[in-house]
């Protein structure tokens, strides 16, 4: 008997999935802390705008986030210590928009001028922010000087201030007075625009530049 060759047994190609996108624990529990923070901040902010620190209560702030109130007790503990939080987070986006403007200008009144202008602009768009200063200014006026990045402020400033106006002989105390004096005057222009949404920013940034720019060249003078 003839025996026929067997055909070769093609073997099916193996199917390939991908794998599904996976996180790990510790990836999984950022992302969650991280979106209810955000909720929490983003609630803390509206109420802050709404009624201001004094009035507003954690379980106003927990029922606007939609987050559960033992989550808000895990991360923030009270009230003041989320609104030190925005604080901060506010005061990091003006100091940018601050210092970029700043560096452009080679003249103290431009620089100085432009400077706030672009901080009164950056603080102005968020929405809310006119509300939340004025409801919340004395808060703003004890917990100022007292922030890190106020100081980070400060130290920008001073820099520019050396660059532009002979201080050499200005004491490191006077220079930090001088500093926190232009800071001073420029959030009194930012609370006097909150007040009143309709007066023209550029005009008030010029008066307030205008103030300390005479300011200093006193002091420098002073210090001859």
């Amino acid at each position: 008997m003839t025996e026929h060759p067997q055909k070769p047994v093609t073997k099916a190609k193996p199917t390939t999935t991908r794998p599904k996108k996976s996180y790990r624990a510790s990836q999984k529990r950022e992302m969650t802390r991280a979106f209810k923070q955000d909720a929490f901040e983003s609630a803390a902010w509206k109420v802050f705008s709404g009624i201001g620190l004094d009035a507003a209560t954690v379980r106003d702030i927990v029922a606007l986030s939609n987050v559960s109130p033992g989550s808000f007790y895990n991360y923030y503990k009270t009230k003041e210590a989320i609104f030190d939080i925005i604080l901060v987070k506010v005061a990091q986006r003006v100091r940018g928009a601050a210092r970029q403007a700043r560096s452009e200008e080679d003249n103290l009144d431009a620089m100085l001028q432009k400077s706030q202008c672009a901080a009164f602009r950056e603080l102005l768009s968020i929405h809310g922010a006119p509300h939340f200063l004025e409801l919340n200014q004395h808060h703003i006026r004890a917990k100022l000087f007292n922030m890190s990045e106020t100081r980070e402020m400060l130290d920008d400033l001073k820099q520019n201030l050396l660059r532009l106006v002979p201080m050499k002989n200005t004491s490191p105390e006077r220079m930090d007075f001088i500093a926190a004096a232009v800071l001073t005057t420029a959030l009194e222009g930012l609370l006097y625009i909150a007040r009143n949404p309709l007066v023209d920013i550029d005009q008030t940034s010029h008066l307030t530049a205008g103030m300390a720019a005479a300011g200093i060249r006193a002091a420098a003078a002073a210090a001859g």
